[in-house]
């Protein structure tokens, strides 16, 4: 079974993604045996109303509910940012919520990103954080997103220890400097998209940190789906390991095996 912890529907506002739809993410998922996707709206991000960007993620992924698993978006400094949340969940069945702070521009330590974290772990629901979307040579001259801070990630990860959160396109530098800063890590995993530093890298980062923080994430249609199974099938890390990557450590967390519909 394989689970990817980062995927994408709709459109993008500055060029045609090759993939939109549901039909076309299934196709995708089923060349390469993808059982389950956590699934936000492209530009979803560029939406003021999280609730008509979350509407749309449910129609766009409709009647696929049992292989797609939708992922709202949220701008924690919109005044209604806690209805908002609370309507994904309660109306909308949502199975977590991803945050985009760098296109929004506020700091992981704003107080209302803090009572976000807290307010999904009261309701056992993961919060993903982005470090980056569309690639810097890709993104628009007009729209120009950095990535967020490494540190600022380690501090926001001691801040709130009880929220499981799912960290979406760390580089594989970037994944020791997490582990050197970073103090609460027992409830934060990291996707393998962007770790192509080289197929030694995956499993240097095992070794020295563990299996246990790693899952399986495409960051697709941005990115074939195929990239990241090449990092982790040249890896050279044991079956079993890998396994633990595409899907065992989905199934060994309380609150990330329970991703579903309501």
């Amino acid at each position: 079974m394989i689970v990817d912890f980062c995927v994408y529907i709709g459109d993008w506002p500055t060029y045609e993604l090759p993939y939109r739809d549901a039909d076309g993410l299934l196709h995708l998922m089923d060349r390469c045996a993808i059982d389950m996707a956590c699934v936000s709206l492209a530009g979803g991000m560029f939406r003021y109303d999280a609730r008509d960007a979350n509407e749309c993620l449910c129609r766009l992924a409709q009647g696929h509910t049992d292989r797609l698993r939708l992922i709202g978006t949220v701008n924690p400094l919109v005044p209604t940012w806690r209805e908002d949340v609370q309507d994904g969940i309660e109306r909308l069945g949502l199975a977590g919520y991803r945050i985009h702070p760098t296109y929004h521009g506020y700091e992981l330590a704003a107080p209302p990103v803090l009572e976000l974290a807290k307010l999904l772990a009261g309701v056992n629901r993961p919060l993903f954080i982005a470090l980056a979307v569309d690639e810097e040579r890709f993104q628009h001259p007009a729209i120009r997103v950095s990535e967020v801070d490494v540190g600022e990630i380690a501090t926001f990860t001691s801040r709130v220890p009880d929220t499981t959160l799912v960290l979406n396109g760390f580089k594989t530098a970037q994944v020791h400097e997490l582990f050197e800063m970073g103090e609460a890590l027992d409830r934060v995993v990291l996707d393998i998209n962007a770790m192509d530093q080289d197929f030694e890298g995956l499993r240097t980062l095992v070794e020295r940190y563990g299996v246990e923080r790693l899952v399986y994430g495409s960051q697709m249609p941005f990115l074939y789906p195929e990239a990241a199974l090449m990092v982790a099938g040249y890896s050279g890390l044991p079956e079993k390991e890998i396994e633990a990557i595409l899907s065992g450590n989905w199934r060994s967390s309380p609150v990330l095996s329970g991703l579903q519909q309501d």
